[in-house]
């Protein structure tokens, strides 16, 4: 993103007083925004009232260490992001969309990204642990270089474009006839053996 125009630092503040293309540090955000879009905005270590973010748009967005657990950002828009260091156990982004996006070190054990749609979309270092990846619809690539994907469902997603070979699982769902073009290493081709009951002689 561009240079931010002001740094807002320990404010209280309304959600309908988010500026773009401010940085707000430290800052508590209150009350419910009616705003459907948010470009060019960092949020670094803030916190937020309002729960529900559906049908949110959020473009050139950074932002960092908030605690999100269990929000709703059920068919929110994501461009150009980064996601870092965040709480997002349990999140709902079913029906989203994201473009060029990135999460790193973030915590979102059984965080649902179900019906989404991927177009170049990273996940750096995060746990992933159960988390549910059904049906997805993905453009390019999907990359997870040390996250944690134990027990996490890409039933039903055609698995052209994900690189799973620098994740760590030792169970998850696949739908075998869409894992074709799904990269994995030789250890994690053996679990899926076992997983499909194939054995080898």
């Amino acid at each position: 993103m561009n240079e931010p125009i002001e740094t807002i630092t320990d404010q209280t503040l309304n959600m309908n007083q988010i500026e773009d293309g401010f940085y707000y540090k430290h800052c508590h955000f209150e009350s419910i925004s009616d705003s459907m879009n948010f470009s060019d905005i960092v949020f670094d270590h803030c916190d937020f009232e309002q729960t529900d973010f559906s049908r949110i748009s959020f473009t050139n967005i950074e932002w960092n260490h908030s605690q999100l657990a269990g929000c709703d950002f059920n068919m929110s828009n994501w461009y150009n992001s980064k996601i870092k260091s965040m709480q997002l156990s349990g999140v709902d982004f079913n029906n989203s969309y994201f473009s060029n996006t990135v999460f790193v070190d973030c915590k979102a054990p059984y965080v649902n990204f179900s019906d989404s749609r991927f177009e170049k979309v990273d996940f750096t270092n995060c746990d992933l642990t159960g988390g549910f990846f059904q049906a997805l619809k993905v453009k390019k690539s999907v990359k997870f270089p040390g996250s944690k994907l134990t027990d996490a469902d890409l039933g039903e997603t055609k698995l052209k474009g994900f690189e799973l070979q620098d994740s760590e699982f030792d169970n998850i769902t696949i739908s075998p006839e869409l894992a074709r073009g799904l990269i994995v290493n030789q250890y994690q081709a053996a679990i899926l053996i076992g997983i499909f009951g194939i054995k080898v002689d």
